[in-house]
């Protein structure tokens, strides 16, 4: 009798308190994996839904400006590379015309610029699905920001970390 209580109590633990992970582009619970847009089956508590809604909102984001800004980055080096002499006819004599690749580099670098803009919505959207999946599992996730005392050059530097 004893012996199956314990068996019933270790299964019902299991299935309330089961773990929720995140694999590549899946959200995993109880070995079952799902998508990312089924956040709202698989995270049950309302601040953790909250967090994942956050972070697909910047994953979205910072996925937009990088795909621009890489599509920027592949114009300006595909025009840059191509080739730099035009053949032209003027007054029934063949000249060449070089071409200037300033502009093209200017478009490289900014795809580059909206590239970095999109990289801080990325993190964030890392950083908050770690969060949501942490509140989810039920562990800890206290703002703990510190101070710190560090040598900078000639002298020191006081820097506050959170």
């Amino acid at each position: 009798m004893k012996t199956s209580i314990l068996v019933a109590a270790v299964l019902f633990s299991q299935l309330h308190f089961s773990q929720v992970s995140l694999d590549k582009n899946k959200l995993v619970k109880d070995g079952v994996s799902y998508k990312l847009s089924d956040y709202k089956s698989v995270l049950v508590n309302p601040e953790a839904q909250q967090y994942f809604k956050k972070s697909r909102t910047n994953n979205t984001v910072g996925s937009i400006f990088g795909g621009v800004g890489g599509a920027f980055m592949g114009f300006g080096i595909a025009r840059a590379l191509s080739g730099g002499e035009t053949k032209v006819m003027i007054n029934n004599s063949v000249q060449t015309v070089k071409q200037d690749k300033g502009g093209a580099w200017a478009l490289v670098g900014i795809g580059a610029g909206i590239v970095g803009i999109g990289i801080p919505f990325a993190v964030a959207a890392h950083k908050n699905a770690k969060k949501a999946i942490a509140i989810e599992n039920g562990e800890t996730t206290a703002f703990k920001p510190y101070f710190r005392l560090e040598t900078a050059g000639n002298g020191f530097a006081f820097s506050y970390n959170f």
